[in-house]
């Protein structure tokens, strides 16, 4: 299964390594280039005397190359995928070379392993001393976790004495000194609030600073006085309160709850990066029901993203929901398998009623008053542009209803550009009180708008 051009750069580290896996993708580069079912390979001549061993597991995709790069994939993985996308009959159907094979061979080993890892996990006595360690670990982090709450409350209480004018008087390292702390007593979901809290203090040099502050405070202390109470809380809301505060289930307890089998299209991706850890949200959309299921994958210090599922393609298999009040974030089991990389055109749906979006969006905050975004699929949108406005795009549907665009997309132009005056597909998050566009779907293809964010 090969990837189109789009995507196979949307699996970049980052824009650098795109634009050199671009340069690398070109036949003078390479030689012995073959491939077959499973996987590609190629050698492609660097500064050194031997060439640099690239292949490519389709299955994955999972890369694998002998140069010196940290990145993954790195520039000649990128080149080598892309150089397929353009020219696939240059990669002869031939028996893999020794070095291919005891790589795919590694990989299966390391597969093997750890199936049988997970059955040994899963005798009575693994598993009673498994539940042991983890109660005792529990009861510590929920000591530490009651501390750090206990000095977020006495920091609350300071604020609202002092009241919102004073905030850009305050250091910003106290913001940070408090995020810290947080960190410190294993309440990192409650730290990542706080320092976006100050962000939106010191980083806005726009009017309305104190609005988003006041709702990051309200926030903070609405989630402090729910775990307070929460016991007295339904399951799913306990669920994310915990999450929202720092907890996670882990993937081997979701992982045995029944999961959802269906075809499951890659509506968009969302990055962020604070300067600590880097994550990617990517979204697909169950074909059968319209269910919404967020894969969330991390990167921590120098280490690169792992490679998204590519926006526009189309999965079959099994998702795992963890457990929450609107259940959205899931892991892939096993079966989940690329069926169709560029699925093409896409039959043109009814109009989008923003009304209706919004009563599923204000069902949804009702359930989980913690909510921070939520996917819409906007169908016959055009973008509109009104210069002078704090946020200047807007998107207009059939019924002249519009909807803010986020200001923090950069985009703007480009999606206008796409549309060429028309209604498109677009792709995105409601985040309470703007939208912000993360792909457009025109022409039979989907395009990604995900620009980042610090």
């Amino acid at each position: 299964m090969s990837l189109t051009a789009e995507q196979i750069l949307a699996l970049a580290p980052d824009p650098a390594s795109a634009k050199a896996g671009t340069g690398q993708a070109s036949l003078s580069k390479w030689s012995g280039l073959g491939g077959h079912a499973q996987a590609l390979w190629g050698l492609c001549q660097g500064s050194g005397k031997e060439p640099y061993r690239a292949q490519i597991d389709l299955a994955g995709p999972a890369f694998k190359c002998n140069c010196p790069s940290r990145k993954f994939p790195c520039k000649h993985g990128i080149g080598l995928y892309l150089l397929y996308a353009r020219d696939s009959a240059a990669f002869k159907e031939i028996e893999a070379p020794q070095w291919v094979n005891d790589w795919l061979q590694s990989r299966e080993e390391r597969s093997e392993k750890k199936a049988v890892k997970e059955a040994e996990a899963a005798t009575p006595e693994a598993i009673a001393a498994r539940e042991a360690s983890q109660q005792k670990r529990q009861e510590k982090r929920q000591g530490n976790v009651e501390a750090g709450l206990a000095v977020l409350d006495a920091w609350l209480e300071d604020l609202a004495r002092e009241g919102l004018a004073t905030l850009r008087s305050k250091p910003s390292k106290d913001w940070e000194a408090m995020a810290s702390r947080l960190v410190d007593t294993q309440a990192p979901g409650l730290a990542s609030r706080v320092r976006r809290l100050g962000l939106s203090i010191y980083g806005g040099g726009n009017d309305g600073w104190e609005l988003a502050a006041a709702r990051e405070l309200a926030q903070l202390a609405l989630l402090r006085q729910a775990y307070a109470r929460l016991a007295s809380l339904p399951e799913g809301l306990q669920h994310e309160v915990r999450s929202a505060i720092g907890w996670a289930a882990s993937q081997d307890d979701v992982l045995a709850q029944p999961g959802v089998h269906d075809r499951w299209l890659v509506m968009g991706a969302r990055t962020l990066e604070d300067g600590r850890v880097g994550s990617c949200a990517t979204f697909l959309r169950s074909e059968s029901s319209g269910r919404w299921a967020m894969l969330l994958q991390f990167s921590a210090g120098s280490m690169a993203l792992p490679p998204a599922p590519p926006t526009g393609a189309i999965y079959q298999g099994t998702v795992h929901y963890y457990p929450a009040a609107v259940p959205m974030r899931v892991v892939f089991a096993d079966d989940m398998k690329l069926l169709d990389a560029a699925p093409g055109a896409q039959p043109v749906a009814a109009a989008t009623e923003l009304a209706a979006e919004f009563e599923r969006y204000a069902q949804a905050l009702a359930t989980n008053p913690f909510l921070e975004s939520w996917p819409m699929a906007l169908e016959q949108v055009t973008p509109v542009h009104a210069a002078g406005q704090a946020m200047p795009w807007s998107l207009r549907a059939a019924n002249g209803e519009a909807l803010a665009v986020d200001a923090a997309f950069r985009q703007g132009w480009q999606l206008h550009a796409l549309a060429g005056g028309y209604p498109l597909r677009v792709f995105g998050l409601w985040q309470g009180y703007s939208f912000l566009p993360l792909s457009a779907h025109v022409a039979g293809r989907t395009f990604n708008l995900d620009g980042g964010k610090g």
